[in-house]
């Protein structure tokens, strides 16, 4: 029933102006129970956590909003529990360009769950690789200027804010310790993080090119390391040695080129990134890190050959310049993946396996997981994380392979 400037509905008035406010806003979110146990003795759990995320967007005329805000229950990791803005910023679009402020997530590159060129927004590995990339990516407090061409687009990143890689804090179960000799004494500063001010601003410039059947882009990103070299004074007494270590992060630059191409059922894909001013860990502890240049790089195919099945396999590398022995990595490292997928079940149950292996290690991290949508809204998901092998890359997580169940609500 209609009345002179306000709509009736069930049993209450809304004028005509609210009705247009309220068509402009939207209110969404989800709530999601994760938990784990270890399959080795003595069967802790690795995982235990209620996370949800209620996100707020509005869109008025040329301009866009966004806010999302995090609430978590951590019984593993008391450190993430908590309630965090996780983005918000704010949006003009124009015709030919837009521009972006604010807290956001930014994703580039063409990887499938390898970050090669995708090191705007940094990664949180509070749980290592085994949370999905979505959640591993933080935000970043920047600003975004893009020109948008018809088969051309410009991008321009300014990050006036530093913020580091999240690494396992100590009350973590993924936190691993350090082996130290016994006649060897330790002792470790704060890290020592850049200030913010202009000079120590992160900027950042792609250029990406769409032609017919081929994507291409090229970027550079002057940054600061998400991680901290660990530099150490190292002192001899009385038959004793005192290492004291002074974390600091460091000043580098990254080039980028990245590509697509799909064929028939296949789309080929690479990334390269050329790190400028790069430091590595030495390979003994009273050693100190060096700075190198350092290649880093992936060539990927995703291949759909119907019947939703869907497979994609990756081959990344790094490799060191001016390589010296003293160092920690190798002068190659050569690692691969493979992801393998199936709907069933009118596509509401989706099997897939995601398999790391790192071929000088020699050993791997494979995630197999069962997805069913009981609803559009209502997901039940259970899997097994799975670390083998004696190396150093996967292989110190062997302890913690578990089993997990997950159930997410979206509203």
């Amino acid at each position: 029933m209609m009345t002179l400037g306000c709509v009736q509905m069930a049993g209450a008035e809304v004028s005509a102006e609210e009705t247009s406010w309220m068509e402009q806003v939207a209110v969404d979110g989800w709530i999601e129970g994760v938990q784990s146990v270890q399959v080795r003795s003595p069967h802790d759990a690795l995982t235990s956590r209620v996370w949800g995320r209620l996100k707020l967007s509005a869109d008025i005329d040329d301009f866009f909003g966004y806010v999302s805000v995090d609430a978590q229950k951590n019984w593993t990791v008391d450190s993430e529990t908590g309630i965090d803005v996780h983005e918000a910023w704010l949006e003009y679009v124009a015709d030919g360009w837009d521009a972006r402020i604010g807290r956001q997530v930014i994703i580039w590159g063409k990887a499938d769950g390898l970050q090669i060129t995708d090191i705007i927004s940094p990664p949180d590995y509070t749980e290592f690789i085994t949370r999905d990339l979505e959640e591993i990516r933080l935000p970043v407090d920047a600003a975004k200027f893009r020109l948008l061409g018809e088969t051309v687009d410009v991008e321009l990143i300014w990050i006036p804010v530093f913020r580091a890689a999240v690494q396992p804090s100590a009350d973590s179960p993924w936190a691993l310790g350090q082996d130290i000799p016994d006649d060897v004494r330790v002792t470790v500063s704060p890290v020592d993080e850049p200030e913010t001010s202009l000079e120590n601003s992160e900027i950042a410039l792609k250029v990406s090119a769409f032609w017919s059947g081929l994507d291409v882009a090229v970027s550079a990103f002057h940054t600061w390391d998400d991680n901290p070299a660990m530099h150490r004074t190292v002192t001899q007494r009385n038959g004793e040695t005192d290492i004291h270590f002074s974390p600091e992060h460091h000043r580098m630059t990254v080039f980028g080129l990245e590509f697509s191409r799909p064929w028939s059922d296949f789309v080929f894909r690479g990334e390269v990134a050329y790190y400028l001013g790069r430091f590595f860990e030495p390979r003994s502890i009273t050693g100190d890190p060096s700075r190198k240049n350092a290649l880093n790089w992936l060539a990927g195919i995703d291949w759909t050959p119907g019947n939703d099945w869907s497979v994609t396999a990756q081959t990344a590398g790094v490799f060191i310049m001016d390589y010296e022995r003293s160092l920690a990595a190798e002068q190659h490292a050569l690692s691969g993946t493979l992801n393998v997928s199936k709907k069933l079940l009118r596509q509401t149950l989706t099997l897939s396996n995601m398999l790391y292996y790192d071929v000088r290690e020699q050993d791997f991290f494979e995630q197999i997981k069962a997805e069913y949508a009981v609803t559009d809204d209502l997901h039940f998901l259970t899997g097994v994380d799975v670390f083998g092998g004696g190396g150093q890359s996967f292989g110190r997580y062997k302890d913690n392979t578990q089993v997990w169940f997950k159930a997410k609500y979206s509203f």
